[in-house]
Formats: C-alpha cells, structure tokens, sequence
C-alpha cells in the first residue's frame, strides 16, 4: 500500500519537472529566436533599431504574447514605449535622426 503512494508521488513530483523543464526550454528557445530576428532584420542605425511587436511576431512565426513574453525574458532585448511598443537589440530608446551628423550636414536638411 505505502509503495503504491510512494510511486504515484514520485511520478507527479517526475512529471512536474518535466513539465517545467519543457515550459523554461521553450521560452528559452522563443527568446533566443526573437533575439536572432531581431538582430538579423535591424540595424545600429537611425529609424532602424526598433521594431514593433506585430511585426516581430510575422517574422517569427510567434503570437504577439510569446513574442512580448521572450523579449521580456532577455535581457539583450530592450523595450521602448511610447504610444506603441517597440524592442530593439541595439539601444533602449531610438536614436535621433541627426546623430552622428555634422552641423552643415543638420542645416542642409532642415533646409526646405
């Protein structure tokens, strides 16, 4: 009698691992595919760095949920609110548009 418990704890305490072994291994694997997406489709550039999550979530292959939800789990990912939500592997806010630019370079655009 006392075996027949023992076993079915030891299963449901076995099961439970495993369970959550398959859950972190999963959201390990979601992460580390967003962070790849991520990389490979931005740049360190500006207006190029952010990406919303819609647009991620069509590249993967990946519901907006997971995506948020592996861009949160790693910490190489940083997210930018404002107004929509956007990640990026780059930096956490978007870089100006005139960065890196010279004074005339800045003038000669705000030229109309």
């Amino acid at each position: 009698m006392y075996e027949k418990i023992i076993i079915t704890v030891v299963s449901g305490v076995i099961l439970a691992l495993f369970g959550w072994f398959v859950g972190g291994g999963r959201a390990w694997w979601e992460s580390r595919k967003v962070y790849q997406w991520l990389k490979a489709k931005t740049h360190n550039k500006p207006g190029e760095t952010h990406v919303d999550t819609m647009k991620i979530a069509k590249g993967t292959g990946l519901t907006e949920e997971r995506v948020r939800n592996a861009c949160i789990v790693n910490k190489k990912i940083f997210r930018y609110l404002n107004g929509k939500e956007q990640w990026s592997v780059w930096r956490e806010e978007p870089q100006s548009a005139y960065e890196g630019l010279s004074s005339t370079e800045i003038s000669k655009r705000m030229r109309f």
